[in-house]
């Protein structure tokens, strides 16, 4: 993926996951491809570390997340599943398996979800069980026209992590999320889409190119405005109006203080003023 400026590899440790940065933006592929880019611990430790790395580099102002080989993820390796391994810890050792997937989800998931700056899952074929909670916990998500998101753990006898009930249950209500628990029906993007799972699908041929655009555009906003907004919008879930618009208004006052607010009215005068004058000049070159 580019957005017209050349990528370059950031190193990651593993193979498992492989990273680049174009301009702003920080790109992080999950990548085993042969097993539909199932969760391994390298894997996850590997994004846990890029997605610290993201939150305390200034230089990074957006995160994308996509998979490798045509598939988002498929959460959970079946393979280690149906043998019953874990790649949290011994089988014969619940409570280390316990502390290390807590740990790990918080330090991936929870990160994510948390993370200060604009991210985007770029989601082709599969997003299943714990690789679709990671994929709902991005702020925007974009969806090939023919990828297949699905909940997938009633299947297997299991009831979610990785966040995805608390993800279902704020994005489509707590009856759609058990629905989509429940009986854990694949999901098109256009169905994923209608239900506000993601936020647009898009052709498979103009997936990348389409997440690109948008992940340079919220690379050139002002990092104290998209930080705000974040904000803003988290503390909607959980507080009354008058809190939420007084955080607002600390905020304005503060932006209002700041160069790129500053730097943005100056263009978008000069723009108007440009636009204005070619009008006066020329009645038609407005259209009308």
């Amino acid at each position: 993926m580019s957005n017209n400026l050349e990528a370059r590899a950031v190193g990651t440790g593993t193979g498992h996951l492989l990273a680049s940065r174009a301009g702003g933006t920080l790109t992080l592929t999950l990548n085993r491809p042969e097993a539909r880019n199932a969760f391994s611990r390298e894997m996850l430790e590997a994004l846990a570390a890029m997605l610290d790395l993201a939150a305390r580099e200034e230089s990074v102002r957006a995160v994308v997340l996509a998979g490798a080989g045509g598939a988002f993820s498929a959460g959970g390796d079946l393979g280690r599943l149906a043998s019953g391994e874990s790649i949290f810890g011994p089988a014969a050792d619940p409570d280390a398996r316990l502390e290390a997937q807590k740990t790990l989800q918080r330090a991936t998931v929870v990160r994510l979800r948390e993370l200060d700056k604009p991210s985007i899952a770029l989601i082709e074929g599969a997003a299943v069980g714990a690789g679709l909670g990671l994929a709902l916990a991005c702020d925007l998500r974009y969806a090939g026209a023919s990828a297949t998101l699905r909940t997938g753990f009633g299947r297997l006898g299991l009831a979610g992590d990785f966040g995805c009930t608390w993800s279902l249950n704020r994005l489509v209500g707590a009856s759609r999320a058990l629905e989509l628990l429940l009986l854990s029906p694949p999901l098109g993007a256009a169905r994923a889409q209608e239900l506000g799972l993601v936020t647009e699908a898009v052709p498979d041929e103009r997936l990348g190119g389409h997440v690109a655009e948008v992940a340079a555009r919220l690379a050139a906003l002002s990092p104290d405005a998209a930080r705000a907004m974040k904000a803003h919008v988290g503390r909607a879930q959980d507080h009354d109006l008058a809190t939420c618009a007084d955080a607002e208004a600390e905020w304005h006052v503060r932006l209002l203080e700041s160069d790129a607010h500053r730097d943005a009215v100056r263009a978008l005068a000069r723009g108007l003023a440009a636009r204005s004058a070619s009008t006066t000049e020329n009645p038609g070159a407005d259209g009308s």
